[in-house]
């Protein structure tokens, strides 16, 4: 090897050198991006995700019985004898029932540093939405007027829906869907923490 290509080989080498010191010390500079905040965490939360709810669809059966001092109340139709007003109505009440997110406080959140995830303590779970049609099918609806009485009017089917619908509203809907929009919701907020860089989020 002549003089003229050593030289060369050395100053290559020597670039080389210069340059894998230089990519050390800009690594060893640059700085690890620090993790979202507590309150940027909750605000990403209730941004993309505030609602976390199902929707429950329960069927109830009204009874009219006018025997009963013209009241409204959930009897069994075996008991109708002649001469009395008697009215079945079905009643279909739809409702969505889980957790508004929007309820939650920076005390929900917690990060949890060794493990790299976050925390959530869910707020209590509550009926976002429920309702009824307004609409009766009367195809649906079943009368029996004996003797003289008058066939049950739509005042009174009205009545004996609204009665159904606050019967369904006192259902312990936990025992229906708990377990159901806890999943629900452990899934949606593991897949956000991990979106924001996190390994995941336990559910509490």
């Amino acid at each position: 090897m002549n003089d003229r290509n050593k030289y060369i080989k050395v100053g290559l080498l020597a670039v080389l050198a210069l340059v894998a010191i230089l990519g050390a010390i800009v690594l060893t500079n640059k700085k690890v991006p620090d993790p979202p905040s507590v309150a940027t965490i909750l605000s990403t939360i209730q941004q993309e995700a505030d609602l976390v709810t199902t929707e429950l669809t329960i069927r109830k059966i009204a009874y009219y019985d006018s025997s009963q001092h013209e009241q409204i109340l959930l009897s069994d139709p075996s008991t109708w004898k002649y001469g009395e007003r008697k009215c079945i109505v079905p009643v279909e009440v739809k409702i969505k029932y889980g957790y508004d997110l929007r309820d939650m406080t920076l005390d929900n959140v917690k990060l949890n540093d060794s493990l790299r995830i976050i925390e959530v303590t869910l707020p209590q779970p509550k009926i976002i939405d429920s309702g009824y049609n307004t609409a009766v099918d009367y195809d649906k609806v079943v009368c029996i007027s004996t003797g003289l009485r008058d066939q049950v009017g739509h005042e009174t089917i009205e009545k004996i829906r609204q009665q159904a619908y606050e019967a369904v509203m006192k259902d312990d809907f936990q025992e229906l869907a708990g377990t159901e929009i806890r999943h629900n919701a452990q899934t949606l907020l593991n897949s956000l923490a991990i979106s924001m860089g996190f390994a995941g989020c336990e559910v509490r």
